[in-house]
């Protein structure tokens, strides 16, 4: 088995954190109906393709239990002690609203004289990639559960409801999955990017260099694969990073194809964030809303929080470090032409990504005919593809030798 990478380690451990923190079932024997123990303020479901979150907003710290039922619809349960819903101003026992993503839909009632229940009805089946709970940091802040839905096949939706009566998945299990690669074909849409003299467009090769990469990814049976776009449609920058964290990537792989003034200028190049770039983090970070797994524990001190995201991030630039060498060596050696000092930084907005290993690469000039031609031939191509895969697997091969030495 191949390990996740850093950030799937993390949210692991965070799993248990929470499990120890005693996020479980809430039991009352009370007869009579138990006063509200807070008001939930609102209930916000966000959509970027198919993953999903799913934000609860409430004025108190409250318990929850989170269960899968597969009977009839597919849904998921949310089990509160009895609160007051006061969803976007109004009071009332109960009520619905309109969901994003793989999420139908939802509803909210009192369950019992002394529980409240949301259930989540699903577009499809879906499992909790990752909860948490944060606290409030300012004084117009609400306390918020969070939950990622992640689409499932039916079969592992249908095993998770046969078990929900048995609290979370054992942690054994939770890590058991293949590293997911998210790739990025750059620009899309209204956006063609740079142009050969032929009239050939970056959007178009890259996207069919994405295509081809996952293809050799996914027959290796080593790892998931994802694309920030298998069409020809536009995406603002910070839509694919979100995109790439909200799935739990553990390797970001941008694809561009370079333009120069001179058209004898060739090769590839790799380029990681470069120092400017990491000035940027933490503005990115607060404008789109990127939460880290160590941020989520509202026990430690924000000052400790701070120290760990600062951690995260140190380790999320030395993995990305890592990759791109072995990138850059690993094309080289497959026979894909390259630049020289191939291994570059600069401050693109796609590498702002705090706790994702990322990579873009530049895989030749859209400029130079021989650049072109091999880009856009399925033969030449291989080289390329073959090149990526192969860092790939040394960079996850990597990281077993040094879990393995730990």
């Amino acid at each position: 088995m191949h390990p996740e990478g850093a950030r799937a380690n993390v949210r692991v451990w965070f799993l248990t954190l929470l499990s120890a923190l005693g996020l479980g079932v809430l039991v009352s024997s009370a007869a009579v109906a138990d006063p509200p123990v807070g008001r939930v303020f609102s209930i916000k479901v966000g959509g970027e393709g198919d993953a999903t979150r799913v934000v609860v907003e409430s004025d108190v710290a409250l318990k929850y239990h989170v269960f899968i039922l597969a009977a009839g619809t597919h849904r998921v349960v949310i089990d509160l002690p009895r609160v007051r819903w006061s969803i976007n101003g109004l009071t009332s026992e109960s009520g619905s609203g309109k969901g994003s993503g793989v999420v139908a839909g939802y509803r909210y009632a009192q369950n019992t004289a002394t529980t409240s229940r949301l259930v989540l009805d699903l577009a499809k089946p879906a499992l909790v990639a990752r909860e948490f709970v944060l606290a409030p940091k300012k004084k117009d802040e609400r306390y918020r559960i969070v939950l990622d839905l992640d689409p499932a096949t039916v079969e592992a939706f249908a095993d998770a409801a046969d078990g929900s009566n048995s609290g979370p998945q054992p942690v054994a299990q939770q890590v058991a999955r293949k590293p997911l690669i998210v790739i990025d074909p750059g620009h899309g849409g209204k956006d063609p990017g740079a142009s050969s003299k032929k009239g050939l467009r970056e959007k178009d090769i890259v996207l069919d260099a994405a295509k081809a990469l996952r293809d050799e990814l996914l027959a290796s049976k080593r790892y998931d694969v994802a694309l920030t776009r298998s069409t020809d449609v536009f995406i603002e920058l910070e839509d694919r990073v979100t995109k790439a964290r909200n799935l739990g990537a553990d390797l970001f792989i941008a694809l561009h194809a370079d333009a120069g003034s001179k058209s004898a200028t060739s090769g590839a190049s790799v380029y990681t964030l470069s120092p400017e770039g990491e000035k940027r983090v933490d503005g990115a970070r607060k404008q789109n809303d990127w939460i880290l797994d160590v941020e989520v524990d509202s026990t430690r001190p924000e000052v400790v929080n701070q120290i760990l995201a600062d951690l995260v991030q140190r380790e999320t630039k030395n993995q990305s470090a890592r990759f791109a060498q072995m990138l850059a060596v690993s094309i080289g050696e497959h026979g894909w032409p390259t630049l020289q000092n191939t291994h570059r930084k600069k401050g693109l907005y796609v590498l702002l990504s705090p706790d994702v290993p990322a990579a873009l690469l530049e895989m030749g000039f859209i400029t130079n005919e021989n650049d072109t031609a091999a880009m856009t031939s399925e033969t030449e191509r291989k080289k390329l593809v073959l090149g990526v895969a192969h860092a790939i697997d040394q960079f996850f091969d990597s990281q077993t030798r040094m879990v393995a030495a730990r």
